[in-house]
């Protein structure tokens, strides 16, 4: 009993620290947030009681499905693409692609860069003026193809990119650019943790190398890369800056997400209140996904 008590105590020193400021940054906010929600608000005088008003409010905005949608087309699109190269280029480096060493530096690189000035430099790459990479490429493209009378784009260059109606989509890319290295390796950290006597015994029963890969890496990584969906989720659903930083901080409709709705709610309109009650749904919709996610990808683990 009196070992079992000082392990307790010895257990509760040590959590003691990470409790008080999970309850101090985000359970306490988290509390007060749903409070604003049910509140009418500025941020400024007295606040007056709402009840469920600022939800009626919000699920008959157009803005709000808006943004929603805009949230849902960056984490469907861009995270297909970016776990589906994250997992090929972890397992070339995994299986000995020569070079590994360089590319896990250059993909991660993207990672420790200031997320604003990363759409700083996308805003330069998808600029109409001379500099701006993608057009000239694009340029490039079209007058290769234009060679031998294939038309390209024709009058459509230099392509405004970062048209409002366009944005959302321009950011995929830039969303894949900056997360693949992250999730490269997270991977490779998994699959580098398989015993290689495993591929030995594939080979020898002549598995192919991508046969390999859906039958010995895949299922041996699951519980890591649902984790990584899990991440994605949780990142796409609170995307602001690169959207804040190239619409110059306005937004429109063709434009915002859930997070810069919420920015503007509260920082521009003062509506406390309203931004409060997206905050509250966009909680609940990135805690179904992510329990979605963790239930669908539920099964026994495999040992080895």
């Amino acid at each position: 009993m009196k070992n079992g008590a000082g392990q307790l105590r010895f257990v509760a020193l040590f959590l003691s620290p990470a409790l008080f400021l999970f309850t101090v940054f985000v359970a306490l906010p988290g509390v007060r947030a749903l409070v604003y929600s049910l509140q009418k608000w500025d941020g400024l005088g007295e606040a007056e009681w709402a009840g469920l008003d600022n939800f009626q409010t919000l699920f008959k905005d157009a803005l709000f499905f808006a943004a929603l949608r805009h949230n849902a087309i960056l984490m469907i699109a861009g995270g297909g693409i970016t776990l589906s190269l994250a997992l090929l280029f972890a397992h070339l480096v995994h299986r000995g692609v020569r070079g590994a060493s360089v590319f896990r530096v250059a993909f991660f690189f993207p990672n420790i860069v200031a997320s604003v000035a990363i759409a700083a430099l996308w805003v330069l790459f998808y600029s109409t003026n001379d500099f701006g990479a993608v057009n000239a490429l694009l340029g490039l493209i079209q007058r290769g193809l234009g060679a031998v009378g294939i038309d390209f784009m024709k009058d459509q260059l230099p392509y405004a990119f970062l048209d409002t109606s366009r944005l959302i989509y321009a950011l995929i890319p830039m969303m894949v650019w900056t997360a693949v290295g992250f999730y490269m390796v997270l991977f490779l950290a998994a699959m580098q943790g398989i015993p290689e006597e495993l591929y030995e015994a594939a080979t020898l029963d002549g598995a192919t190398g991508a046969q390999q890969f859906r039958h010995v890496t895949l299922p041996l990584i699951r519980e890591v890369f649902v984790v990584g969906v899990v991440f994605f989720i949780i990142s796409s659903a609170k995307f602001f800056d690169a959207v804040w930083v190239m619409e110059n901080q306005y937004p429109t409709a063709d434009s915002h997400v859930l997070a810069t709705l919420l920015y503007q709610k509260v920082f521009t309109e003062y509506n406390v209140g309203y931004a409060a009650a997206v905050a509250v749904v966009l909680f609940a919709l990135v805690f179904v996904a992510t329990l979605i996610t963790l239930r669908w990808s539920r099964r026994e683990a495999l040992e080895y």
